[in-house]
């Protein structure tokens, strides 16, 4: 690894990184997770596996489903598999990866651990506002997305049967009352707590900042230059609810329109089919078609 010093006022920048997991964030939806993605990526960390990572590349999602069906059966997941899922990135932050974090800290013994922490009564009502939201949709969803998968966008499919998989198993949240939600929200963070080796980990809340998190990564802080000097640069603050519910949207979107491309094409090639089928019994009936067998 290596960065410029942040002697000469430079946002550091990692120049080279080895592959393989680097850091591990243990932390659930809604804790900061995207604030705590972009801090790292400012930090030099180039490729950082998010939920949005898995929304946009849905093609992972049969390595997802062997995972999270091997963890339901309480079988290991080979390091070779994690590599094939993750071997592109130096982070994973956020679901679906941070339902494994205690498996991915086995796999790559090396790799830093960040326990990302919230006041559980905010994160209930944060969690409950957006994601929560979603999760009761996805899983109304799943007898649709059965019928008309032949016209849904592989995205729209991966996501339902991905998310309704880890939740409908327990492995990640789910439609739960409140007091379900804050029980899972115990039980996950001391899960990590453990299993992972404390020398390992550090807690963090995105409004400790950068200095904490700098510490444990071994980084300078970022800093900007104005025009009293250099000071720190502002720690990232993002995906607020308001800001969550117009990305949902805007995936949302996209997803409905493929959709309905899909089905006016199913529809034409359906039709099609029909009057081609009527055409060919009309010249049978007639002498005027014969099969050639």
């Amino acid at each position: 690894m290596s960065s410029k010093n942040d002697s000469d006022g430079t946002i550091p920048r990692l120049t080279e990184y080895p592959s393989g997991l680097k850091l591990i964030v243990c932390g659930l939806p809604r804790t900061g997770t995207t604030s705590l993605k972009l801090a790292l990526e400012q930090l030099g960390f180039p490729n950082v596996y998010h939920m949005s990572t898995f929304v946009e590349n849905t093609e992972d999602s049969e390595l997802w489903a062997h995972v999270i069906r091997a963890k339901i059966s309480g079988n290991d997941v080979p390091r070779e598999v994690w590599d094939s899922l993750l071997g592109d990135y130096q982070v994973v932050v956020d679901a679906p990866g941070c339902y494994f974090a205690t498996e991915l800290s086995r796999a790559y013994p090396n790799a830093k651990v960040v326990i990302l922490n919230r006041d559980p009564e905010e994160w209930y009502i944060s969690f409950a506002n957006t994601v929560q939201e979603l999760i009761k949709r996805r899983e109304y969803l799943e007898v649709l997305e059965t019928i008309l998968r032949p016209c849904l966008p592989t995205q729209a499919s991966a996501i339902i049967r991905i998310g309704n998989l880890l939740s409908k198993s327990s492995i990640g949240l789910g439609s739960y009352g409140k007091g379900e939600c804050l029980e899972f929200f115990h039980r996950y963070y001391a899960d990590c707590r453990a299993n992972i080796p404390v020398e390992r980990y550090m807690d963090f809340k995105v409004q400790d900042g950068w200095t904490p998190l700098c510490e444990h990564l071994d980084l300078p802080v970022p800093r900007l230059q104005t025009v009293n000097g250099w000071i720190h640069a502002p720690f990232p603050q993002a995906n607020d609810t308001e800001s969550f519910h117009s990305w949902v949207a805007r995936i949302q979107y996209s997803i409905l329109r493929q959709t309905w491309r899909n089905m006016m094409l199913c529809g034409f090639v359906l039709l099609g089919t029909i009057v081609l089928f009527r055409q060919v019994m009309w010249l049978t009936k007639f002498g005027l078609y014969t099969s050639h067998d």
